[in-house]
């Protein structure tokens, strides 16, 4: 796949890749994945069907970043509903953060890296937009965005 138009984003796929990742290793190790917030073993124990839960809504997202790329139908909006869920992400955690229900600085570095996230991703569908519409003015929609 090569080209601005004939390949994949790469932000868009280093997105996907990533969202794959993240619920891969949630659904994989649900209570390790808890625990990297600083909740205690007991705890993150009961809450391993959430993290399950989380993993696979990672690995939907992600497939669906990735999926929409490589059909060409245009990831734009796989991208606005990840950035949307990494942004949720960020403020519940950071709000979990400042009440003690995590550890703080584990959990406001976690809120940053997703918001961090969220922000890749609307400058992605943000690019793949402008991409779109400057191609549109010149007489042509790229493959990468068309729907």
């Amino acid at each position: 796949m090569g080209g601005d138009s004939q390949g994949m984003h790469s932000p868009t796929v280093i997105l996907g890749a990533c969202r794959l990742a993240v619920g891969g290793a949630f659904l994989a190790f649900p209570v390790a994945s808890v625990r990297l917030l600083g909740v205690d073993s007991a705890s993150a124990a009961r809450m391993s069907w959430l993290a399950r839960m989380a993993g696979v809504r990672d690995l939907a997202l992600g497939a669906g970043i990735l999926g929409a790329g490589v059909a060409r139908r245009g990831p734009v909006s796989a991208l606005l509903a990840s950035a949307l869920v990494d942004a949720a992400d960020a403020a519940f955690v950071a709000i979990a953060a400042r009440d003690a229900r995590v550890d703080r600085v584990r959990g406001l570095a976690t809120a940053v890296a997703a918001a961090a996230a969220a922000g890749a991703g609307f400058v992605a569908a943000a690019d793949l937009l402008r991409r779109g519409r400057a191609a549109a003015s010149a007489g042509a929609v790229p493959e990468a965005i068309r729907r």
